[in-house]
């Protein structure tokens, strides 16, 4: 592993053996706060907790509250920020919270479809969310012609991060349907027309059915998405894992599936990823913030953490 990975992995282990020594009086940084102050910037992404805000959730409050204190630079969501059968605060609070109203980015799922349309097999009626946030007046962002779906370009520093939402909810059932071949192909069309250089971070988002969506593409178009992109990311299923395609073990887009915030599944803490990006190595750290402790720890802690290359290999942090 090259020499960045190994410092980011000592940060990290150096962390999680001096956290129970810290005390309020330390002056030293944490771990979490090592990675905010020696990375070039980060940001974070989050899914499925259906409608809720800081003002019913501890652990919306906690997210919004680290988010804030990490310096993060905008928001990926990955879908079911709303829901018809609960209560819906969100809404408000991105109209009404400035940052959040401009550096979410959301994606439009089955929660969506069900809270504005007619249930969640109504396909992207979702996308009144994305006036919510004004996606379509924010510069270098694309709003296609059926409202749900978006390709943003998001220029943090040197870095450009080029962000493809698209619209697959878990309803309805026919996956021609769902994810169609309009989206499919529009995907392939949007990453063809990204002429890549060694700043440039490409991240495509679908909510899924299954908990990972690449699989459904036809081996052609997954070559040029695992080719590609940095992350591909899914949700839905309301656990953090990796999904590892043959061929791609070590090295292509890493496959995410992002977990809950406040509805964790099975096995999972409700939490949320966080990537902090080094630009001089041009690699991301990529961990799973566990939202149901009182203090942002190291993801190493419980799950998996990630050094991707950009453009290049995925590594494990070890401790």
């Amino acid at each position: 592993m090259k020499k960045a990975a190994l410092l980011l992995t000592l940060i990290l282990t150096l962390g999680v053996q001096s956290l129970a020594q810290e005390q309020v009086s330390t002056p030293t940084l944490s771990a979490m706060q090592l990675l905010d102050a020696t990375a070039d910037f980060s940001f974070a992404i989050m899914s499925d907790h259906k409608g809720s805000a800081p003002v019913n959730s501890v652990q919306m409050a906690r997210m919004v509250q680290w988010i804030r204190e990490s310096g993060d630079r905008f928001v990926i969501g990955l879908g079911d920020h709303l829901c018809k059968r609960f209560e819906n605060p969100f809404v408000h609070f991105l109209a009404e919270d400035a940052w959040w109203h401009h550096h979410f980015y959301p994606n439009i799922a089955d929660g969506e479809n069900e809270y504005y349309g007619a249930g969640q097999g109504d396909w992207g009626a979702g996308g009144k969310l994305l006036d919510v946030v004004d996606m379509k007046s924010r510069p270098a962002t694309q709003v296609r012609e059926n409202n749900c779906e978006y390709y943003a370009r998001v220029p943090v520093g040197d870095f450009v991060i080029h962000l493809i939402q698209l619209h697959y909810s878990d309803n309805p059932r026919d996956i021609n349907i769902a994810f169609n071949e309009d989206t499919r192909q529009y995907l392939i069309n949007t990453l063809n027309s990204i002429e890549r250089g060694p700043k440039d971070i490409i991240i495509v988002c679908a909510h899924s059915r299954t908990g990972y969506w690449v699989h459904e593409l036809s081996p052609q178009r997954r070559q040029i998405v695992m080719e590609k992109c940095d992350l591909v990311l899914s949700a839905t299923t309301h656990v953090y894992g990796r999904l590892v395609l043959p061929g791609y073990e070590a090295q292509g887009a890493l496959c995410l599936n992002t977990g809950s915030v406040n509805y964790p599944g099975i096995g999972c803490p409700g939490g949320y990823i966080q990537v902090h990006v080094y630009g001089k190595a041009r690699q991301m750290l990529i961990q799973y913030v566990n939202l149901q402790q009182e203090q942002r720890l190291p993801g190493l802690l419980q799950t998996k953490v990630y050094l991707k290359e950009i453009g290049g290999n995925i590594y494990e942090v070890v401790p």
